[in-house]
């Protein structure tokens, strides 16, 4: 089952990932992992119903979500085309840490909140974020910044995030 996205987008299932990185990448389901919209059955509908039509959408907690990638007995089929997201780069950096492939991760909304630097008009970084990116780097997972398709990509490396460690 390919991983044809991950992407952090503290929004999760919204416009750019139902238009637009859909329209582009054809996923047969979209990956919510988040561990406290799995916990809320409720927000877990709402969130479902944000998919393009004809993609499944599953919402799982972080543990099930590694589980469900590594396990013999997945219950993702074999040829399905996924996109897999999380809010911030602390969880897709858990997902990692836990044995999950990642060999490239897009950072597409991660916006304005106190303590945080706009290094994009799109993102907005904290230590945390930056701790998070950084092990994914580090783990060798390629590292990119793209809103939408058709986007011009940044390239997140060691020293761009020590360039932005420093305006905090």
């Amino acid at each position: 089952m390919p991983v044809v996205l991950a992407r952090i987008d503290d929004r999760l299932i919204h416009g750019q990932v139902s238009v637009g990185w859909s329209r582009k990448l054809q996923p047969d389901r979209i990956v919510l992992c988040c561990d406290e919209i799995a916990a809320d059955s409720w927000q877990s509908r709402v969130y479902a119903t944000c998919a393009p039509p004809g993609t499944s959408v599953s919402v799982m907690d972080r543990a099930a979500t590694v589980a469900a990638f590594n396990d013999g007995t997945s219950c993702f089929g074999p040829d399905e085309r996924i996109i897999l997201l999380t809010a911030d780069p602390k969880d897709m950096a858990d997902l990692r840490r836990r044995g999950l492939e990642l060999s490239n991760v897009n950072v597409g909304g991660m916006h304005y909140a106190k303590g945080k630097v706009e290094i994009l008009e799109y993102v907005w970084l904290n230590r945390e974020d930056i701790a998070g990116l950084r092990y994914l780097l580090s783990a060798g997972t390629r590292v990119t910044a793209q809103a939408v398709p058709g986007d011009r990509e940044i390239h997140f490396d060691d020293d761009y995030l020590d360039t932005v460690d420093g305006r905090l």
